[in-house]
């Protein structure tokens, strides 16, 4: 009886590659994508093979991940003050903010904001669910934060209008998802761009609307060129309801000026388009007299807020700038001219999932209010976080400058963020091989560079480029960034000799490619 009843259903099952969503299946994520997935099977082959034969298999034995802005899987240490902070959080009282030696173990600034912070918490700590929209002195925290930061006045940013989410991502997500209304409904993308944003269009079933950055200076905006993109769309009968702003540039590394960020606010309000800026990298500001200009300054200088002229959505993250704690998974957004009978629906939809993680909404908190001057362990925080600073400025232009010296190579000045996107001539081989493959050619390259040299860095084509531009996506995260640049200075030269009018080799390398199932 139990055989007649499990027996069809292994036939016929109801959940199968052809029953799932076709946008599903369509959607692409670079960033993890088949570059990522063949570096983590040969480092689990490095991980699991005896020594020796490892290294008879491959020419390297381990995989720099350079592919990801993951700081901490890099040896970026975590900094001291948060992590103390985090540890009495989960701590039960009586062990941790109430033990009696604990200011023996933790300095006393922590173990008063913890404190704070567990009473903010209802004194549930980190295990009970919170407000879907955050903590409200956390939000109060990011909304003094904002004031601070761009000089507005205090008291301007209301906490109603911000959610604390699962980092940044989570926030976008959701922003995406009321702003697509159907199919006809674009959102206007960078190209290049981070691969999140056209994933998502993908799963929901938008359109993207691209616009150029321009290369030769340096990954900066042409207005001209955003007019153009608008109008093509709007030609096609595309309804475009948003706009995609990320500064600091990923994966372009550019820091755009106060006036560039005013023109693309003022380019929204104009066509009443939602403007989505994507900050999270707004600590990551390397070159000496560039600032982060936010766009919601930009809105209040130009008097869009007051005059209920712009609708903006602000994001930022705990996963980036310096402290890097991606894994904690904490963001926020802030909203400007959002009604609140939308704000009202995004609420619905945040308590769907009850709230965001508790612990990433207090490294949020933490991450927009740290310490003062006099503080007991002020004056090591800001020696950390000075430190992880400096270490980033000083590889993003040994990268991108390392990079950019190679011949067949042209990578702009990584002046902002954490990855450098150089331009990569390949020879005709390449092309012709990874035709018959199905790769674009910068997939053939770094899946080449992978194999030959462990380092894993994600294809241009993955972020979209220019027709005709070949390339890749490196972080400059690991300490390892020095000899990851001349790895790839060496391996490009054999590449290239190894491609080059040789249309026999690119056949048998092909052929060996489909056999191992790449």
């Amino acid at each position: 009886m139990l055989e007649e009843i499990i027996t069809p259903r292994r036939r016929n099952k109801r959940l199968t590659i052809d029953t799932i969503s076709d946008n599903l299946k369509s959607m692409e994520y670079a960033v993890r994508g088949k570059i990522a997935m063949e570096a983590d099977a040969i480092a689990q082959q490095l991980s699991t093979t005896p020594t020796t034969n490892s290294i008879k298999k491959f020419p390297f034995d381990h995989i720099v991940y350079t592919n990801i802005g993951n700081p901490h899987a890099v040896q970026q240490k975590a900094i001291t003050w948060p992590r103390q902070v985090m540890a009495l959080l989960q701590l039960p009282d009586e062990l941790g903010i109430d033990h009696p030696n604990a200011s023996r173990m933790f300095p006393e600034d922590a173990i008063g904001r913890a404190r704070d912070m567990k009473h903010a918490l209802g004194g549930h700590g980190v295990g009970a669910y919170t407000h879907s929209k955050g903590v409200p002195q956390f939000r109060k925290d990011v909304a003094q934060f904002i004031e601070q930061r761009d000089g507005a006045e205090a008291g301007s940013v209301d906490i109603e209008n911000i959610f604390l989410t699962s980092g940044a991502s989570g926030a976008i997500t959701m922003l995406m998802r009321a702003l697509i209304k159907d199919s006809s409904c674009a959102i206007m993308t960078p190209t290049p761009q981070y691969p999140l944003y056209s994933a998502t269009l993908d799963l929901l079933g938008g359109e993207k609307v691209g616009y150029y950055l321009d290369e030769e200076s340096g990954w900066g905006l042409n207005m001209e060129e955003l007019e153009r993109s608008l109008a093509e769309a709007k030609a096609k009968g595309t309804n475009v309801v948003g706009l995609v702003l990320i500064n600091p540039g990923n994966p372009t590394g550019n820091v755009l000026s106060g006036d560039q960020v005013k023109d693309i606010v003022m380019f929204c309000a104009r066509h009443n388009i939602v403007l989505l800026s994507d900050e999270v990298y707004q600590e990551n500001i390397y070159r000496e007299g560039d600032e982060f200009f936010s766009s919601r300054r930009a809105a209040d200088e130009l008097g869009l807020i007051e005059s209920d002229g712009i609708q903006l959505c602000s994001f930022h993250s705990t996963s980036k700038g310096v402290l890097g704690e991606c894994g904690q998974r904490g963001g926020y957004v802030e909203m400007v001219g959002i009604d609140q009978d939308v704000n009202e629906i995004l609420y619905k939809l945040a308590a769907t999932k009850l709230c965001s993680n508790a612990p990433g909404q207090a490294m949020t908190s933490l991450m927009c209010r740290g310490l003062n001057p006099g503080d007991v362990s002020y004056e090591s925080l800001e020696g950390e976080k000075r430190a992880i600073f400096e270490g980033l400025r000083d590889r993003a232009l040994l990268v991108s400058k390392g990079l950019d010296s190679i011949p067949g190579f042209s990578c702009q000045p990584s002046t902002g963020a954490m990855y450098c996107f150089p331009s990569v001539e390949l020879p005709p081989g390449v092309i012709k091989a990874s035709e018959e493959m199905g790769f674009s050619p910068d997939t053939l390259y770094a899946l080449d560079l992978l194999q030959t040299t462990g380092i894993c860095v994600v294809p241009a084509s993955g972020f979209g480029q220019k027709a005709g531009r070949f390339g890749f996506r490196t972080t400059f995260l690991s300490r390892e960034s020095k000899s990851v640049v001349e790895r790839i200075r060496d391996h490009y030269g054999k590449f290239c000799s190894k491609y080059s009018n040789s249309e026999l080799e690119a056949h048998v390398l092909l052929r060996q490619k489909v056999l191992s199932k790449l």
